[in-house]
């Protein structure tokens, strides 16, 4: 479904103009910083209210900034792996690569719902967090960039769409006047075969650059799923040229990934808290994704759904970039960009559901179901592959796990233009630096979900079990599962439609005195979400020997037409006093939003009540650096209103009902970022987060015994939000810089799987350590340990099941961290 508001149109003129027109001074390589002490100093390019150069320390905002030597030394690979390092953030990357999870100064948006992500100062995707095909899809973090910046709260709703909690911005390198390159091989003891390569310099004799390079990995991933688990790469080459008063680029990236998405594991609470593999299980590196579940079939009423589970998490992404700058006069510069992209997502994972004793699964109504169907019999758990039974002391466990096989495709179409005209005005009071701006996206998008519910045993790479039913002469009459599934189809959705959004800000950096500086900024945003999703029917496919196709939803044929549109703003005030040229202090106050997103359209059932969310912020911090380190503090405040929560029950009086409520969250928290560098061959950094959000207004209706049952959340957590964070780095640079050491203690507290804070996942602490060693300016050794103490940190969890007769405990179904590994590169420069 094509989109033809006249937007599109709106966005193409928009690119014409970017053609000659927005770009931001990027680092170079070879010009990152000695040490994170020498960051201050960086000039910033992300989050600026105005145009004026300005460095971190002269900020009122809260930003972190990680240059290429440190994205190499601490082997940054993902983008939630890169957002552990930025105070504020919470972000698990025990998914692996990609659809990770994150939390932002305590605002209860899952995925990457509150934060922003970009690249050469414009977005990846327009909004982050679409549902099943979040922003950290299409990044891949290679050589090719020279540093990450993120900005935390402060002015990033201002700039960015869909950027309530902040904004990240990965700065790709450009080539230099001379060429220079490197090259970067990478092994690992879990499999891995990685090369980079980033090659930049002038293009001829007339000033135009260029800069090309990307990278190529497989590897089996630390939890090995049997199949090659990561598989792919991507390419990029910019072209650029400086004129005398402006700036010109034009980018291509292309990327073809395959990951594996790395779900819960099954895991034992002891009785004194204490989390313990379960037997037949390594919590550490075992998962129970394995070959057989490549002959999983999604069987529909139109044919076998096209989805292998040994493909896991199929990823493309092409994307096309101009940029561009002009002074118009020595006061006024224009700026604009233009970025398309076609990007599709395949997610092809298994996901396990719950687990059940052989005993328990077999109810009543299967054992009926199968008596109807096949005639007297017994019913039986066998291997899928090879038939033999299934002990039932199987795996030290002899349990069966339930689990969803999701096949899930998203294409999005997408182009996105920006505009931005700057001028600086001197005055009687000080100097003001005005932006305004304009934004435009519009996309096309699809959401395709087929499911099956399937059994296995529980183990690492676990087998397919079937349920088979046996006469009284031990002859197989017919199958309540099959090949490994109960249920063909347990959840269908098919939608297709876009979207258009608009947005128009306005910002002034008023300078009031060398010292005292004033920044305000609005926003106003509107987007147009349309499109259609079909109503689900359930099917019997005809196969009189299993029961696994009696039942089958699908699409019906009839469509629900979605066509909404939703309008906010935002405005940010903002005070910096820089009482001394490397020490100030700020505040700063936000109002902004979050608006609706087309993935929440996405289902057969339309939903109910949507609207824009609401969000306040109030910040005030103290920055201070010198050449022997540095500290800025934050204090943060953050209520974020219009949670929305869905809940169903059966009502006494009226029957079924399901209810859309919203309530609110509120966050208090602080922020720490410090160095330290006493003597020139030592430092020690760190970050650090404290925050204590709480629901309010947050009522949950229930039917107990027929009666009507409201229980308040009230003052309770909202779920995956630690209230303690922190991270220490040591680091020791002997033998003149080349050689260098770096330790790593991440500390992670513990948090609520839930709302109702009934299911608590410890605390956990994490250890890293990386060696770097220049044995020639050209040539740098690296390597990394991970998780050296093998923590069994959880980074998500699921809700604790007992199973009677079976442990002295709960099993809960949780996905902790890798276990230890390690990593080794050679970096070639020339």
């Amino acid at each position: 479904m094509k989109n033809t508001i006249t937007l599109r149109y709106a966005a193409a003129v928009a690119a014409l103009c970017a053609a000659s027109t927005f770009t931001s001074a990027q680092a170079q390589e070879g010009s990152a910083p000695a040490s994170e002490a020498d960051a201050a100093d960086e000039i910033l390019v992300t989050g600026r209210l105005g145009t004026v150069a300005q460095r971190k320390i002269d900020a009122s905002y809260s930003i972190t900034a990680i240059q290429d030597e440190d994205i190499r030394a601490r082997a940054i690979d993902n983008l939630a792996n890169a957002l552990q390092t930025v105070p504020g953030v919470w972000a698990d990357d025990s998914a692996g690569v990609t659809a990770n999870n994150t939390r932002v100064r305590g605002i209860p948006r899952g995925g990457y719902e509150s934060l922003a992500v970009y690249e050469d100062g414009l977005p990846i995707q327009h909004d982050p967090g679409i549902n099943w095909i979040n922003v950290d899809q299409f990044l891949r973090i290679d050589e090719t960039y020279a540093s990450i910046e993120a900005v935390r709260g402060g002015p990033s709703s201002i700039f960015a769409a869909n950027a309530p909690g902040g904004l990240i911005n990965f700065i790709p390198r450009q080539g230099a006047d001379t060429l220079s390159g490197l090259v970067k091989l990478t092994t690992a003891d879990y499999g891995q075969i990685r090369g980079d390569l980033w090659v930049g310099g002038p293009l001829g004799n007339d000033g135009w650059r260029f800069s090309i390079g990307g990278y190529y990995n497989k590897d089996q991933g630390v939890r090995d799923p049997g199949p090659t688990a990561n598989n792919g790469g991507q390419g990029r080459v910019l072209i650029s040229k400086e004129f005398a008063r402006g700036h010109l680029s034009f980018g291509v990236k292309y990327m073809e990934d395959n990951n594996f998405f790395f779900d819960a594991i099954p895991l034992l609470r002891e009785s004194d808290g204490d989390i313990v593999p379960l037997p037949g299980f390594n919590g550490h590196d075992d998962t129970l994704t394995g070959v057989q579940d490549g002959n999983v079939l999604i069987r529909t009423p139109e044919g076998i759904r096209d989805a292998d589970f040994n493909l896991f998490n199929q990823s493309s992404d092409l994307q096309l970039t101009i940029k561009g700058d002009v002074e118009l006069d020595e006061m006024t510069t224009l700026r604009g960009g233009f970025r398309y992209r076609d990007s599709k997502t395949n997610r092809n994972a298994r996901g396990l559901n719950s687990l059940s004793t052989q005993t328990a699964f077999v109810t009543t109504a299967i054992r009926n179901a199968a008596q109807s169907a096949f005639g007297p019999s017994t019913l039986r758990f066998v291997y899928n592959d090879d038939g033999t039974a299934y002990p039932a002391n199987a795996n030290g466990n002899g349990l069966i796990g339930v689990n969803t096989f999701q096949s899930i495709q998203n294409p999005i179409e997408e182009a996105t233009a920006l505009i931005e005209l700057g001028r600086v005005f001197e005055t009687g009071i000080g100097r003001h630096d005005v932006k305004i701006g304009a934004y435009f996206t519009t996309a096309d998008w699809a959401h395709d979900r087929n499911d099956g519910v399937g059994i296995t045993e529980v183990t690492d790479n676990a087998r397919l079990l079937d349920l088979i039913a046996v006469n009284a002469a031990g002859q197989v009459v017919g199958r309540v599962t099959d090949n490994g599934i109960q249920r063909y189809e347990s959840r269908f959705a098919h939608a297709i439609g876009g979207y258009d959004d608009i947005a128009f800000y306005i910002a002034d950096e008023w300078q009031v005195t060398d010292q005292l500086r004033i920044d305000g900024g609005f926003r106003w945003e509107k987007i147009w979400i349309k499109g259609v999703s079909e109503r689900v029917r359930n099917y019997n496919l005809g196969d009189r020997t299993t029961l696994a196709d009696d039942s089958v939803s699908y699409g019906s044929g009839v469509f629900n037409n979605f066509n909404e549109a939703f309008d906010d703003h935002s405005y940010t005030l903002g005070v910096n006093w820089q009482f001394m040229p490397n020490a100030g202090v700020f505040a700063r106050y936000t109002n902004s939003y979050r608006l609706p997103q087309i993935g929440q359209y996405r289902d057969s059932s339309l939903p109910i009540d949507v609207r824009s969310q609401s969000i306040e912020q109030a910040e005030g911090g103290v920055k201070f650096q010198n050449s022997f380190g540095s500290l800025y503090a934050t204090v943060f405040y953050n209520s974020f209103k219009d949670v929305q929560f869905t809940n169903t029950f059966l009502d006494p009086q009226f029957g079924t009902r399901q209810e859309v409520n919203y309530g609110d969250v509120r966050t208090i928290g602080v922020e720490l970022e410090a160095n330290v560098r006493p003597v020139s061959f030592f430092e020690l950094s760190a970050t650090g987060t404290y925050q204590d959000p709480k629901f309010k207004n947050y009522t949950y209706n229930t039917a107990v015994n027929g009666v009507l049952v409201s229980t308040s959340f009230d003052d309770n957590r909202p779920s995956s939000m630690p209230k303690v964070m922190f991270s220490v780095r040591p680091q020791l640079r002997l033998f003149d810089d080349r050689l260098r050491l770096l330790g790593e203690w991440r500390h992670e507290g513990n948090k609520f799987n839930d709302d109702a804070n009934v299911v608590k996942l410890p605390a956990f602490d994490v250890f890293n350590a990386s060696v770097q060693f220049d044995v020639t300016e050209a040539v740098t050794l690296s390597v990394k340990g991970n998780n050296l103490s093998n923590s069994l940190g959880l980074g998500q969890g699921g809700g604790g099941q007992a199973i009677p007769g079976q442990y002295d405990g709960n099993v809960i179904l949780a996905r902790p961290i890798f276990g230890r590994n390690f990593q080794g590169s050679a970096l070639f420069r020339f």
